[in-house]
């Protein structure tokens, strides 16, 4: 048997792990959406980027929604 302060130890790291990885594919999720809604902006010559403030906003909301799915886990 393990230390049971190893085992404390273990767990919260795992727990570390599991939240920064969490926060890594919010921060891919919302810069990918966005990225997209750039380059449709940018193919379409717009003076304005409301399809990349459209995208980071959909990217925004996907990402909270997968963080708090996957924390409740």
């Amino acid at each position: 048997m393990e230390n049971p302060k190893v085992e404390d130890t273990k767990k919260k790291v795992n727990a570390a792990v599991k939240y920064s990885a969490i926060g890594f594919q919010m921060i891919a999720t919302i810069g990918l959406l966005t990225f997209i809604g750039y380059k449709i902006d940018q193919h379409r010559n717009s003076k304005t980027n409301i399809i990349t403030a459209i995208f980071a906003l959909i990217g925004v909301a996907a990402a909270l929604y997968q963080a708090i799915r996957q924390a409740t886990r």
